[in-house]
């Protein structure tokens, strides 16, 4: 809990903060050809374009009257307010919506009445619960004066709105409050900015406690007093792990991050237990899950603390992808979509690059070590290997060309040694499913040669090339040998990620003791990175597959 004080009460707004409209205006303004294409807009860019043409703001007006009305089905809860709201409940704080909503729509010839889609929509999405009491309260107010004073008048601890109006006010009266930002929206004078769920529900509560975890454990559809124990284990990364321990046996259990766009809960239970239904039981098995508290439990796997990855391993490794390619054709995986952050292009690689790139920058402000590696080292080698890359290709169009379905593999996008590990019976199992979807086999392959946790030798090296000739034939080398460089890149970006502030606070939820090491995983980090960038640099253009 805040260390300031206990928590009683809670005040949300409701539009834009508890529900997402942005593909809800997407899907409204197409329908009344108010906007074309296919890329998804947040509401506030679509709102300007709008608004900017001739009669722009009446048309405004009436595509919001729609989407709050009759469109609101195809809006979303935002990731995770749920979770938050059962942390609320579970630490006994009330929570109230506090909303401005008119009665009926701007321009709304059919009379929606607004307050009533609005409940329809949280009752369905389970915010408005006739089983646990959520939301004590929801009020609506004709005006956003109206509104404000309400709020003044009511004993909230916390009030939490995407509107930069109503936070200044709360200011103003020494109240504390929270601007939702999931644009990121900048506020000169506002230190509580925060564009997640997840960060508010740090920010209030912070890390989930052993009990609140076995509270969530017990949530999934087990026998009454099956957990006996939880015991927390060490993050690899993001997500937060625990050994739950039962009367029978014991069950790995996962608590998912909430934040980006990539729906890890989904990825992974999904891909397990269809890859399970068809046969591989080399993956780690799936148990149970909520989407709506984005958790999951999975097999126990004993593991052989004398496990070592060689030849052998990759050889196993091999063997799985060689299986898991086969089932690409397979219907099971005909909705399925693409892995986190594929390329489907060798192009693609290099934008992620640059928006990575982008991002380490706004960090080294704070750091002239990182600042100097990527302005000195870094972005020179990455200029010179763009255009070597563009030169080496057959085809120059094949740098930007796009990948049709057939090209493409099941990819667990994640895979590598720290993502395997082997049973006592001595079977290697995979596991880390996260990312798991749709991708170019060459990202694939350049990713484990890549990674800074395989640290292979070159006979293994050569081993891996060899090997994934045979799973994804010899037309892929061309592509292979133009990107295999730019891929190396982006994992000297990717070593990286811990100069972010808000990926050094995941990872030090996932595994506390970091949080006294900062700045010595820094420098190792950036170490690192160098280390990488000089080998690519070296061994790039003379670099051989098979």
């Amino acid at each position: 809990m805040n260390k300031d004080r206990k928590i009683h009460k809670i005040g949300i707004d409701l539009d834009n903060t508890i529900i997402c409209y942005d593909t809800a205006f997407q899907l409204a303004a197409k329908k009344l050809k108010l906007f074309e294409g296919d890329k998804i807009l947040s509401k506030e860019i679509l709102r300007n374009t709008i608004r900017r043409r001739q009669n722009g703001e009446e048309q405004w007006q009436k595509l919001q009257g729609y989407v709050y009305g009759r469109g609101i089905s195809n809006a979303e809860i935002f990731p995770g307010f749920y979770r938050f709201l059962w942390r609320c409940y579970q630490n006994n704080v009330k929570v109230e919506i506090v909303s401005h909503k008119t009665k009926y729509g701007h321009f709304d010839t059919s009379k929606t009445p607004l307050r009533s889609a609005s409940d329809e929509f949280l009752s369905d999405k389970n915010i408005v619960n006739n089983n646990i009491q959520l939301i004590s309260k929801i009020i609506y107010t004709d005006t956003l004066t109206d509104k404000l004073d309400y709020i003044r008048h009511s004993d909230f601890d916390w009030f939490i709105d995407d509107l930069v109006k109503i936070v200044d006010s709360m200011i103003a009266k020494d109240q504390k409050s929270i601007l939702f930002s999931p644009h990121d929206q900048t506020h000169e004078t506002y230190s509580h900015i925060v564009n997640s769920w997840e960060k508010i529900e740090n920010l209030l509560f912070g890390q989930l406690t052993l009990d609140e975890v076995q509270l969530l454990a017990e949530g999934l559809p087990f026998d009454k007093n099956f957990v006996k124990k939880v015991v927390q284990l060490k993050g690899r990364g993001n997500s937060s792990v625990y050994k739950i321990l039962t009367a029978e046996n014991s069950i790995f259990f996962k608590v998912y991050p909430q934040t980006g766009k990539h729906d890890r809960l989904g990825s992974e239970f999904c891909s397990t237990k269809t890859l399970n239904d068809l046969g591989m039981n080399e993956i780690q098995k799936p148990i149970a899950s909520n989407k709506e508290l984005n958790i999951a439990a999975y097999e126990w796997i004993n593991v052989n603390n004398t496990q070592i990855f060689d030849i052998d391993a990759i050889e196993k490794s091999l063997q799985f992808l060689k299986k898991l390619h086969s089932k690409r054709s397979n219907h099971l995986f005909d909705n399925f979509s693409m892995a986190s952050d594929s390329c489907i292009s060798i192009l693609s690689i290099e934008n992620q690059i640059k928006h990575r790139l982008l991002q380490l920058q706004k960090s080294s402000k704070g750091s002239s070590n990182l600042n100097e590696f990527l302005k000195n080292d870094f972005i020179p080698v990455f200029t010179k290997v763009i255009s070597w890359s563009k030169l080496s290709l057959i085809k120059e169009q094949d740098y930007s060309k796009i990948l049709n379905k057939k090209e493409l593999t099941l990819s667990p996008s994640d895979f590598g040694f720290h993502n395997m590990m082997f049973s006592e019976n001595g079977s290697l199992r995979f596991i880390d499913f996260e990312y798991f979807g749709w991708d170019d086999p060459v990202k694939l392959i350049s990713d484990f040669s890549h990674h800074a946790g395989m640290n292979l030798t070159k006979e293994m090296e050569d081993y891996w090339f060899s090997g994934v000739k045979s799973i994804y034939g010899e037309h892929i080398l061309n592509r292979l040998q133009a990107s295999w460089p730019l891929y190396g890149l982006n994992w000297c970006l990717i070593i990286l990620n811990e100069f972010k502030v808000d990926v050094w606070n995941k990872r030090c939820l996932a595994n506390q003791e970091k949080k006294h090491n900062r700045r010595d995983i820094l420098l190792d980090q950036l170490t690192k990175s160098r280390n990488k960038l000089e080998y690519i640099s070296e061994c790039y253009i003379d670099k051989e597959f098979w």
